[in-house]
């Protein structure tokens, strides 16, 4: 990355955390606003390209890392936070769609860093769809444990039961399958190569 996008990659990081913040002092003073799951994701989340960066010595480029916030402002801020999880139609199912899109991008990644590209083509299918699965669970059970230990709603759970987290699951799965086909396909790999 050049000085302007690193430059980018601090304010964007910045930016969540001011927002998160935000959101936390409005939690503070208004007891009917009970977003902690925004709050903990948004302070915790932005840094995750850093920390992965470090732990496998690799590096992230600006236009995949790009993507991930833009990701996170629509997921967390625009989601949980303003709640447009509950206002916008389909909004949820959306988003969730494009987390297995996103985390289809990071299992090719994975592939790639573990030097597994040659395998068959099922197999990178297999492991990129197994990997988004497991990070669409993963969210499912934060959900889960913000509404049971911190008093929130963010699976709706006294409205339509299981109905939202199987759909959720099945929105995740539909974009980490879609993307997957594509990310293994020859013309995806040379462009995701050149990034």
């Amino acid at each position: 990355m050049n000085k302007i996008e690193r430059a980018i990659i601090y304010i964007l990081r910045a930016a969540f955390v001011g927002l998160a913040i935000f959101f936390l002092v409005r939690i503070l003073v208004d007891p009917n606003y009970n977003k902690w799951g925004g709050v903990i994701a948004g302070l915790a989340l932005p840094f995750l390209p850093p920390v992965v960066e470090k732990v496998y010595k690799s590096h992230i480029s600006f236009r995949i890392q790009l993507v991930y916030y833009v990701f996170l402002f629509i997921s967390l801020d625009l989601g949980i936070c303003l709640d447009w999880y509950k206002t916008a139609p389909f909004f949820d199912k959306i988003v969730h769609f494009g987390s297995g899109v996103l985390s289809a991008l990071v299992g090719y990644y994975a592939l790639v860093y573990f030097k597994v590209m040659k395998n068959p083509r099922g197999f990178k299918i297999l492991f990129i769809v197994s990997l988004c699965m497991l990070v669409a669970v993963g969210w499912e059970c934060f959900e889960f444990c913000c509404d049971k230990f911190l008093g929130q709603h963010m699976q709706q759970l006294v409205s339509v039961g299981v109905d939202d987290t199987m759909f959720d699951l099945l929105a995740a799965a539909a974009g980490s399958i879609i993307g997957a086909a594509l990310m293994t396909t020859p013309r995806f790999v040379k462009m995701l190569e050149k990034n």
